[in-house]
């Protein structure tokens, strides 16, 4: 039997969809983590073969394990991860000893939020940026922003909405760079425009240079401390030559990087000036956006991200046509878990296919500074997209999160 080695994956979402897709397409699954639960609770999940426990940040130890692995007779058809930190390794990897042609040159661009900006600075769907990088200058450099508020400042290695912060003033930008500072000291900090308009991901698949729009997905945007998705649209009558000037911006987008074997998802953003990037991420999207897609069009894109890995040409045939609303659960206090009710009473409401919430009772849960701090979905199906969202909603108001206040 032929595998395939995962670097690191979450217990639920997009990456462990990857490894379901994995043995569904007859792999035997190899996973590579420092995460001691796929060990201590391994029956929970079964579709992982063997679990390699590793220093994840050791990469010498990562080639020294897969070459025991080699040496022992396994057949690896590929390297996978659907996490930022491991993906341009795992396409290396692939390239190198599976002789898979992924274009993993664009990967490393694409997980660090400054090179990216750099690389596409000056194209037509670039907003405005600014890196601020020397302490010697930071004041300077803070003044020198006053007539571009409001902004959005961020980590350049942050993901899920973490450690982004919108500031409207000079001062809200010295307290928003101080508190990147604290956490992250040795990071330059990424100050970008603040945009708006309806914001949208698009998931793309490319394959001998051919740019496949695998998905378009409207986000709804809730502005808390952090601004979080908390809904997600599928309509199938949505095309993406129906918004005009997305596609071209999107296929431009991927021609620009030379990704001509690969996947990945852009959020973008309709303004009043145009189409604008709002960020790449080598990968498709996590959390529930697979299980959505697969909802929507009869096909798993974890599946055809493997397929298209292992060297195979991926199937992007829809067999079906659905809206798909996916309602993200967050809490609005901080408290200690008791206990969740009404999730039983949720999958029961009409249009529901899945509600799924993975906090544990005595978890500190807080109100969402990132989008891992949001704490379950409820995902509903319906002819048409208005419908879908009142049956994810209607789900989700069955549900509540008992607090003990801190």
């Amino acid at each position: 039997m032929n595998s395939i080695v995962f670097l690191g994956t979450n217990k639920s979402g997009s990456s462990y969809e990857g490894i379901r897709a994995a043995k569904r397409l007859g792999y035997e699954t190899i996973l590579f983590t420092n995460r001691t639960i796929f060990v201590e609770e391994k029956e929970d999940y079964t579709e992982i073969d063997e679990v390699v426990l590793i220093n994840m940040l050791d990469t010498d130890e990562i080639l020294l394990t897969i070459n025991d692995l080699l040496v022992e007779g396994k057949k690896v058809d590929c390297f996978i991860s659907f996490l930022d930190e491991y993906i341009y390794l795992a396409a290396l990897l692939s390239n190198v000893l599976c002789n898979t042609p992924l274009t993993y040159e664009p990967l490393k661009i694409m997980t660090d939020k400054i090179q990216t900006r750099r690389f596409l600075s000056g194209k037509h769907y670039s907003p405005y940026y600014r890196v601020l990088s020397s302490p010697d200058t930071l004041e300077q450099d803070i003044n020198e922003l006053n007539d571009k508020f409001p902004l959005i400042i961020k980590s350049p290695q942050s993901n899920g909405s973490k450690d982004v912060i919108l500031v409207k003033n000079i001062l809200e930008c010295r307290k928003g760079v101080k508190q990147l500072q604290r956490k992250n000291p040795e990071f330059p900090i990424l100050v970008e425009e603040y945009l708006e308009g309806p914001q949208y991901l698009v998931e793309v698949v490319v394959y001998d240079s051919t740019i496949t729009i695998a998905a378009l997905v409207e986000q709804e945007v809730t502005k808390g401390e952090r601004f979080i998705i908390t809904g997600y649209s599928i309509c199938p009558d949505l095309a993406a030559e129906q918004l005009p000037g997305l596609k071209e911006t999107v296929f431009a987008i991927i021609e620009d990087f030379e990704l001509r074997n690969g996947t990945c998802h852009l959020e973008i953003k309709l303004t009043n000036n145009g189409w604008k990037l709002i960020e790449i991420n080598p990968r498709m999207a996590g959390g529930a956006m697979n299980r959505m897609i697969e909802e929507a069009f009869g096909y798993s894109l974890a599946e055809q991200t493997i397929r298209l890995f292992a060297g195979m040409q991926p199937e992007l045939i829809k067999k079906r046509d659905t809206a798909i609303y996916t309602h993200y659960l967050i809490v609005k206090s901080v408290g200690i878990l008791l206990k969740v009710s009404g999730c039983d009473t949720a999958k029961e409401q009409a249009g529901i296919i899945e509600v799924y919430t993975k906090a544990e009772n005595g978890q500190l849960l807080t109100p969402p500074r990132s989008m891992g701090q949001r704490y379950g979905y409820v995902i509903a199906a319906a002819d048409s997209i208005h419908q879908a969202k009142k049956c994810a909603i209607n789900g989700a108001q069955h549900i509540q999160f008992y607090l003990q206040p801190v």
